[in-house]
């Protein structure tokens, strides 16, 4: 097996989003179908498309060296040109249009998705019976409906995307879910007194609202002493958050109605909206795993990093991957947190 070399990968990926950014304009469908293969392949199980399992260095090396030949060739067919206007882009409309096409697809009922993350979390699914859930940038609610399905006393949804609180409603309406109620509010100042929860649920929100640690500490107000959240957060570090950060640069060239309608006719499942979400919010922070925990100290709470992962999340291959750190710097964050 020849030596990995992580300088002359990075060298490659970069040669990569390079030929990509100047094919963007006159192949955009080309340079959507390769950053999508990218993309995927950066994860080390796909459970819709099956492949040989392969160590992370040497399956993103085969696909970037793919994609360079497949980018080189498919560009030498005529294209049409595309007149891209310029394109600015809105965290709400960008997921309003995602979740969107979830309920078209018949998939923002979550709560399967649900109970099976907390029972990964070892948590009793009794202990949300009865009690205030509050879920921080809810986007289509599709877990505070989930929590009120469960039997939760109430189940509060904050966002600030008036489409995906339309769809919110909409779906508690349909299924009969009485128990939800959903609140128009910027997840930095919440619109609740303090200690008001007795669960606070934030699943890959505040890393997008531009200073993730005000965020925590307004869930960290409105959530009762003693009482638990989970909050998940993008890692930082290694060649899997590096080549998402490039990748943006390329596709943020092409629109992302045109991205989600070629990946449309690709067939990709709209529950894959991390492709469309990461390439194209305007804000992604990513935090220093130490930094957090040590926020966490500082801010009296207690902590458990999730391990009991499933393939498809990172933890997985934290005691697993040789070269986890290398490839993918701190991980993916999740945590169940205890106010002290």
């Amino acid at each position: 097996m020849k030596k990995k070399n992580f300088k002359i990968l990075k060298s490659k990926i970069s040669y990569l989003i390079q030929l990509s950014s100047s094919k963007a304009k006159s192949h955009p469908y080309i340079i959507v179908i390769a950053m999508h293969e990218l993309f995927r392949n950066l994860y080390h199980f796909d459970p819709y498309i099956k492949s040989k399992p392969a160590s992370g260095y040497n399956r993103i090396e085969k696909t970037v060296e793919n994609l360079i030949n497949f980018i080189n060739y498919s560009c030498k067919i005529g294209s049409y040109k595309q007149n891209f206007s310029h394109i600015d882009y809105d965290t709400q409309d960008l997921f309003g249009k995602l979740w969107g096409e979830r309920f078209k697809e018949k998939k923002l009922n979550s709560k399967a998705v649900l109970v099976e993350l907390l029972k990964r979390l070892e948590l009793n699914l009794n202990f949300i019976k009865n009690k205030k859930v509050l879920d921080i940038g809810c986007g289509s609610g599709r877990f505070t409906n989930a929590f009120g399905k469960l039997g939760a006393k109430l189940s509060v949804g904050v966002d600030l995307g008036s489409e995906g609180l339309r769809l919110a409603k909409l779906f508690a309406k349909n299924n009969k879910i009485k128990n939800t109620k959903f609140f128009k509010s910027n997840v930095l100042k919440l619109p609740f007194k303090s200690n008001t929860f007795d669960f606070v649920f934030c699943k890959g929100v505040l890393h997008h609202t531009g200073d993730t640690f005000a965020g925590l500490l307004e869930l960290k107000r409105v959530l009762k002493t003693g009482s638990k959240a989970f909050i998940y957060l993008y890692g930082q570090g290694g060649l899997f958050w590096s080549t998402r950060k490039l990748m943006r640069k390329v596709m943020q060239k092409i629109p992302h109605d045109y991205t989600i309608k070629t990946l449309n006719l690709i067939g990709m499942p709209a529950r894959r909206t991390i492709f469309v979400d990461s390439w194209y919010v305007p804000i992604e922070d990513h935090i220093n795993k130490k930094k957090l925990e040590s926020w966490f100290k500082k801010n009296n709470f207690s902590f458990t990093k999730y391990i009991n992962a499933k393939k498809t999340e990172l933890e997985y291959l934290e005691s697993k991957e040789k070269d986890f750190k290398e490839v993918y710097g701190n991980g993916e964050l999740r945590y169940l947190i205890t106010k002290l």
